[in-house]
């Protein structure tokens, strides 16, 4: 396989998105239309990459099931090239999705499969001078999917690749430790927390406050901020701020994938961070404007 431009590794996994019209009556029955989708926060970033003209791979473990080819069936249309690990003991990954009236998500997971990722299931020939390695931070949750995330991490230094990082997850990280994350993490060339990851691993509340605090660790911070838009510091002092544009709010699964991949894509095609901030904060509009986090077909 020729050497991609970006190289994702994340998760797969199949989204079962409800949105009620009213409040959940629980112990009894709610009625209300269950959609099944793609999703994976590494692998809507990555559907979304290629949907924007970016040589993309993404790198996965699944169950050995008709869900597991469902998605990668949707990947590849999107223009992804995948390389996904099969297993035999897990059922593919999924998490069921309930989203509210302002559009806010609460998720149930299951990882499936996606809990044995593992170093072997990395393709060392993705790893090579001139690629970009995006790495999915609940990749770093423990067992042989950590070591799989530090590993991707170690391969993509020696060989000069650039990085970024998306935290993923206030849980993952209260549960990991912020001190962990960040020694694993460090030097890193982009990171992309939002508000509440990046007031964790900061110990700052404020958006400028945090992003220069963090910026002293990665060369780039893109600080997601939800409706208030998106900022970016820099270690060069430099701190840009853009709000986000107005939308209409269906559910915001997904947004912060495809924030990451709108400031990829712009970042490595040269543009500056205020370019790459408004690119960024655009698709995160585009999602959130319908159901689910991936491209429509």
């Amino acid at each position: 396989m020729d050497t991609p431009k970006v190289v994702v590794v994340g998760d797969l996994i199949l989204d079962l998105l409800a949105r009620p019209g009213g409040p959940v009556a629980f112990g009894t029955d709610t009625f209300t239309p269950i959609r099944a989708a793609p999703g994976g926060s590494g692998a809507n970033c990555a559907a979304w990459l290629a949907r924007l003209g970016v040589e993309t791979v993404f790198v996965a473990r699944v169950g050995d099931d008709v869900f597991a080819d469902y998605l990668a069936a949707d990947l590849q249309s999107s223009g992804v090239k995948t390389h996904l690990a099969r297993d035999s003991q897990l059922p593919t990954g999924k998490v069921f999705v309930l989203v509210d009236g302002a559009g806010e998500r609460t998720m149930i997971t299951d990882r499936g499969a996606g809990a044995n990722l593992g170093p072997d299931d990395l393709p060392r020939n993705l790893f090579a001078p001139g690629a970009h390695l995006h790495l999915s931070g609940y990749l770093l949750s423990g067992g042989t999917r950590r070591q799989a995330a530090l590993l991707a991490l170690r391969l993509a230094r020696e060989v000069g690749m650039t990085v970024s990082v998306d935290p993923s997850s206030v849980p993952l990280l209260e549960d990991i430790g912020p001190e962990n994350f960040l020694r694993w993490t460090t030097g890193a060339d982009l990171v992309f927390p939002n508000l509440s990851e990046g007031a964790l691993l900061s110990s700052e509340k404020e958006p400028e406050r945090i992003a220069t605090r963090l910026a002293g660790l990665y060369p780039g911070v893109a600080l997601k901020l939800g409706p208030e838009g998106a900022l970016y510091a820099g270690t060069d002092g430099e701190v840009v701020r853009v709000p986000a544009p107005p939308v209409r709010v269906v559910d915001t699964t997904g947004a912060g994938d495809a924030f990451c991949a709108g400031f990829l894509a712009s970042r490595l095609a040269g543009d500056s961070p205020k370019e790459s901030l408004l690119d960024g904060t655009k698709l995160a509009a585009r999602v959130i404007s319908h159901m689910g986090g991936r491209p429509a077909l």
